[in-house]
């Protein structure tokens, strides 16, 4: 098919034109027409529009990193603040109220202990003034035998004895080591101590009030006068029963303190009326002896002191 040569030529002048206003448009000292200009400039305000869009975007996301950073900061923040500080805080609060409650706990329990303490050391002194009393409502009496070693005369022309003396029980054991002594005179004296307690030391020891204490406290002649007596039962600070006394158990602490008060006051009356204790049959006896006779004492707290010649055995 053939076109016709007119229509040719108008197509060649119109693409020819076209081709022109291109060539025109990219000159620098040319610019497109208004209606190119104006889509160019709508173009460019979306695409701005596009970026703004997409910085708003982003400093969104920034925004949203950086809070969840600070709320992540705070509550680690918070968590570490309540483990170490709340945390602890409770602890000791608690462990305070723990300890003031064992404290308490503690104050009562001692109070206890020293009131059972108080209840027990009192029943041990009942305890100990019992036996005590015990021991001493069997001790009514103390026995003790002298024998005569030898009667003379010294080269002065002055009488004199040799004694034994032993103290025995009820059965006539020994009781202890005999002891010798030498006498001036032809005269054998004794002198004994019974005492019983007062009403002011039975208050402290009401166990005692039937018990009654026998003393041996010295011996000598005639010529020897009291002053020049040896001493029978051992005197002084620190000394413990005497004789038969000291047979039994140990002594406890109540009967070795009424030894300690009672050798205290022993030479002292005003001290012995201060501990209430008083020498009901306190006396001293005495005896002409014969040589080889064994004498016996008797100091009884009811009816005194008595001394007796003991019969001769068949041995003797």
């Amino acid at each position: 098919m053939h076109r016709p040569v007119g229509a040719m030529n108008f197509g060649l002048t119109a693409g020819k034109q076209i081709g022109d206003n291109r060539a025109k448009w990219t000159e620098p000292t040319m610019r497109p027409p208004r209606a190119v200009s104006l889509a160019l400039r709508l173009n460019q305000e979306e695409l701005l529009m596009a970026v703004m869009e997409n910085v708003k975007v982003v400093n969104s996301l920034v925004r949203t990193v950086l809070l969840l950073g600070a709320v992540g900061g705070l509550g680690y923040a918070g968590w570490y603040g309540y483990e170490n500080y709340v945390v602890p805080a409770q602890q000791a609060k608690i462990a305070l109220a723990e300890l003031e409650s064992m404290q308490t706990r503690f104050t009562a329990l001692e109070k206890d202990f020293k009131l059972q303490e108080a209840e027990l050391a009192k029943a041990k002194l009942e305890n100990e003034k019992l036996q005590t009393s015990l021991k001493l409502l069997k001790i009514d009496r103390r026995l003790a035998n002298v024998k005569v070693l030898e009667k003379g005369t010294s080269a002065a022309g002055e009488p004199f004895l040799e004694v034994e003396f032993t103290e025995v029980n009820k059965e006539g054991k020994p009781v202890g080591e005999p002891r010798q002594f030498k006498l001036r005179g032809d005269k054998l004296y004794v002198d004994c101590w019974l005492v019983k307690f007062e009403d002011q030391y039975i208050e402290q020891a009401d166990a005692l009030r039937s018990a009654s204490l026998c003393v041996f406290r010295s011996i000598w002649g005639d010529l020897d006068g009291p002053n020049g007596g040896h001493s029978l039962d051992r005197q002084g600070e620190g000394v413990t029963a005497p004789g038969i006394y000291a047979s039994f158990a140990d002594a406890n602490p109540f009967e070795a303190q009424i030894w300690q008060d009672f050798w205290t006051v022993a030479n002292d009356p005003q001290k012995q009326k201060g501990l209430g204790i008083r020498a009901n049959h306190g006396q001293v006896n005495y005896v002409l002896v014969e040589p080889g006779q064994v004498y016996q004492i008797e100091a009884r707290a009811s009816d005194g002191v008595s001394i007796r010649p003991l019969e001769k055995s068949p041995a003797e």
